[in-house]
């Protein structure tokens, strides 16, 4: 009887040993898992989610460049609006137009203010020489922001030495008579 108690005794120590061990083995996963989740959700760790379109569907790294976050573009007005006449043309005798640039790079938006007086003169001059009649339709508006956003980016390429320029051109306002 005596040789049964003495192998009960071991039985409990070498339980209680595995509790500890068991113990000691979650608090240190557990611990570990709270790091790493504090680590991810403040951001030191990346994501390797794709970017999602605008319909929830995930678009291809390649569009956007790997890894690179889409900034929000910021807008500047080109204030007063640009008054044009158009010389010995039955179509419109004159043609009224606002106009705002885009960009998601401050400082192109910075050079663009600096060189307003170059901006709008290359502009007064280009819409000048615009055929009113083309002018009345969506193809000959849509071809004339291209031609005014290169205009832009010529200037703000040629004066700040930037590789690129606005990224867009919007039309505010769009008046003819």
């Amino acid at each position: 009887m005596a040789e049964k108690e003495k192998l009960d005794l071991g039985e409990e120590k070498k339980k209680s040993s595995k509790g500890i061990v068991f113990i000691v083995l979650g608090a240190v996963l557990g611990t570990l898992i709270a790091v790493f989740a504090a680590l991810y959700f403040t951001g030191i760790f990346p994501s390797n989610t794709k970017p999602a379109d605008a319909h929830g569907k995930e678009t291809g790294g390649e569009a956007h460049g790997e890894g690179a976050e889409q900034k929000p573009p910021i807008y500047l007005a080109l204030q007063p609006a640009f008054v044009v006449n158009f010389k010995n043309n039955p179509e419109a005798r004159l043609a009224q137009i606002e106009i705002s640039v885009a960009s998601t790079d401050q400082s192109i938006l910075d050079v663009v203010k600096k060189h307003t007086p170059m901006i709008r003169n290359n502009l007064l001059l280009l819409l000048s020489g615009e055929d009113p009649a083309a002018l009345k339709t969506s193809e000959g508006k849509e071809a004339l922001r291209g031609k005014i956003k290169d205009a832009i980016r010529k200037v703000v390429v040629e004066q700040a030495h930037k590789k690129e320029g606005v990224d867009e051109v919007f039309f505010t306002s769009f008046v003819t008579q």
